[in-house]
């Protein structure tokens, strides 16, 4: 609790600061204005040293009289003041009640405020950037999608939960995170993913047993949400993270945005990217090591776009390992998924694949 306090009290002085900003310029007979980072592909690069995506030093201004600006302007200092609102009362709101929370038709117009949750969660993001805040300490959670499982006790709101106790399906990851505490746990790394059909094969075959891990899905593509759960979880834990995801080029686009960041939120890759993170799976080289030949996908044309596109992302490019995986993929002309090892057995993943490569350190970096 002393912990989420002191988060609140951060967030609240910069958004109190930027109030004063605007307050300060208005009184002067200034236009009001606030800069904000450019987020565009033009601005954003690859940092080799720290393996993560970076914002670079380019800013726009949004200012008040700009007729361009306005309806911006207006609409990020609602955005603002209804989040300062939030973490006051303590309460915290999903993007879509964000939008429902601040849409209202202006006085003596016809103009809403926000004509839908795009439009807000936009404004959100641009705020988010310009702020230097997570969305989740604005208290805008995140999509809650995922869930952990293995020997890891954890409490949130005065709760406690034992994610080994918990079915088949794990603990389901909040969309708010900054306030789960670890109370106790036993586990030698984070095993990320990608779908959660796998995910309950491997509760079923009790492998984070037998490797002694923590089991993390995010359900398809890691949600923002889960990313930083992730990341919370390695560093306050000193944990490793092995992502097992399928080897097409949306499996290790998955794997990248984990590892390095995204483009979208290449502002906060600090706060979201696990760069410690390896691949253990799917790989090209998988179907011939464990005989999958049959049970391999062809690749559309936009799978064959998509592997292009990222041969060109300098952490594959320059990456010889990665730049074979690509470019095996597309000499192959298929594609393969986590669940084609049912193909061999249903415990085939549990008792052979994951603990021959993980216990054998077969990874790509």
């Amino acid at each position: 609790m002393e912990h989420q306090k002191e988060i609140d009290q951060e967030s609240l002085k910069k958004i109190n600061e930027f109030g004063k900003r605007i307050l300060e310029e208005i009184k002067s007979g200034k236009s009001p204005t606030f800069n904000l980072p450019l987020r565009a592909k033009s601005n954003i690069t690859f940092n080799e040293a720290t393996k993560t995506l970076e914002l670079g030093d380019k800013y726009s201004t949004r200012s008040f009289l700009n007729i361009a600006h306005t309806r911006k302007f207006m609409q990020s200092l609602l955005v603002a003041a209804a989040c300062k609102e939030y973490i006051s009362e303590g309460k915290t709101v999903g993007k879509r009640e964000l939008y429902y929370n601040l849409k209202h038709s202006l006085p003596n117009s016809k103009e809403n405020t926000f004509e839908d949750d795009i439009e807000s969660g936009s404004v959100l993001n641009d705020l988010e950037a310009s702020l230097n805040i997570l969305r989740e300490r604005l208290h805008v959670e995140a999509k809650a999608r995922g869930s952990i499982y293995g020997d890891i006790v954890l409490s949130q709101a005065g709760d406690t939960f034992d994610c080994s106790k918990l079915g088949r399906g794990g603990w389901a990851i909040p969309g708010y995170v900054e306030d789960v505490d670890v109370v106790n746990h036993k586990a030698d790394f984070i095993l990320a993913i990608e779908n959660d059909a796998m995910m309950s094969r491997l509760i079923q075959e009790k492998i984070y047993k037998k490797l002694n891990c923590l089991l993390v899905t995010g359900e398809g593509m890691f949600p923002r949400g889960v990313r930083r759960f992730i990341k919370i979880l390695s560093e306050k834990l000193k944990l490793p993270v092995i992502t097992f995801v399928d080897g097409d080029p949306y499996g290790f686009y998955i794997y990248s945005v984990l590892k390095y960041g995204s483009i979208e939120l290449a502002h906060l890759s600090e706060r979201y990217a696990v760069p410690n993170s390896k691949y253990v799976g799917m790989t090209m080289d998988d179907i011939d090591e464990y005989g999958l030949q049959n049970v391999t996908e062809k690749l559309k044309d936009v799978d064959k776009k998509r592997i292009r596109e990222e041969m060109q992302y300098p952490w594959f490019k320059d990456n010889p390992a990665w730049l074979r995986q690509l470019k095996l993929m597309e000499q192959k002309g298929v594609r393969i998924e986590q669940q084609a090892l049912a193909n061999k057995s249903l415990d085939f993943v549990a008792k052979k694949y994951l603990p021959e490569k993980i216990e054998g350190q077969k990874f790509l970096d």
